[in-house]
């Protein structure tokens, strides 16, 4: 009975010393979130104040009221983000497919040394892309132009996409598109109607792979614009925390907890998407 009630122990003590190890882990990401969270419900008085307090005595919604009431220089940059990254998602979705579609079903010449060449990409740090970026860019007068932005997202972040969506293609069986040509399909048909549903997970995926490199990006954005037309958020958040010499922290945090909302709702909304596009483009690919 002793042995058996060891053997037991030791088997749950893997699981509970994990389980205690990702608890850490996830409360030292979890932190500075839930920190910024409750600081742009505090009052100044409790923010500035010498005793630290980590729940706010009273909630108030000041903050982000000042937010978005007096700050017009917020919403043009929440507004060129969101153009910025819905074109560079969509364009991303778009060519993403097809070129997976291209290098996982379709015959051509040169298409090994290609798609090497697409992974050798990634091992290279996209900021080193920014000094020949910014001179394309300044001859064809993009520079400070959403434009200017959306291209470049679009090149950074196509090699990874191409790969997800690649391994997902690889995952679909050929008897199916071989059924649709017997039926009569063409293969701009096969692809459009049997092909692309059946690669969801892949293009939730990129979707959110996409969105985050681009939502949040600021080396980029801090380069290539220079004026508030044309700045996305992560750029116009340091200009609004200059705009006043004495600035308000409280104001700082709603304004970040704003910024996250389109980010949390986009990976809520496809979680369940993520991990099977990630591990099918990864194994398979």
């Amino acid at each position: 009975m002793k042995n058996n009630a060891k053997v037991k122990f030791k088997k749950l003590l893997g699981p509970v010393v994990i389980f205690v190890i990702l608890l850490i882990i996830s409360l030292i990401f979890v932190t500075p979130f839930i920190w910024t969270l409750l600081t742009s419900f505090k009052s100044n008085e409790e923010i500035y104040s010498v005793q630290l307090k980590i729940l706010p005595s009273f909630i108030t919604f000041g903050h982000y009221i000042k937010v978005l009431t007096q700050m017009e220089s917020f919403i043009q940059y929440t507004m060129n983000s969101v153009e910025v990254s819905f074109w560079s998602i969509g364009l991303t979705i778009i060519f993403s497919t097809t070129m997976g579609y291209a290098f996982s079903k379709i015959n051509f010449r040169g298409k090994n040394i290609l798609f090497i060449f697409i992974m050798l990409v990634l091992t290279l740090p996209y900021v080193i892309y920014l000094i020949p970026i910014y001179m394309f860019e300044s001859r064809m007068d993009l520079i400070d132009t959403t434009w200017g932005l959306i291209l470049p997202y679009i090149a950074t972040n196509l090699p990874m996409a191409v790969i997800i969506m690649r391994g997902q293609y690889n995952s679909i069986p050929k008897a199916i598109e071989e059924a649709a040509t017997i039926d009569g399909c063409t293969q701009w048909n096969s692809f459009v109607h049997i092909m692309l549903p059946l690669v969801k997970p892949a293009i939730a995926t990129v979707i959110i792979y996409t969105f985050i490199n681009v939502w949040g990006e600021f080396t980029f954005a801090r380069t290539l614009t220079s004026t508030a037309k044309s700045q996305t958020l992560p750029v116009g958040i340091t200009f609004l925390r200059d705009e006043a010499a004495s600035w308000q922290y409280g104001t700082l945090c709603a304004v970040i907890m704003l910024s996250m909302i389109p980010l949390l709702v986009i990976f809520l909304s496809m979680q369940k998407y993520l991990i099977k596009g990630i591990m099918e483009g990864a194994i398979k690919g």
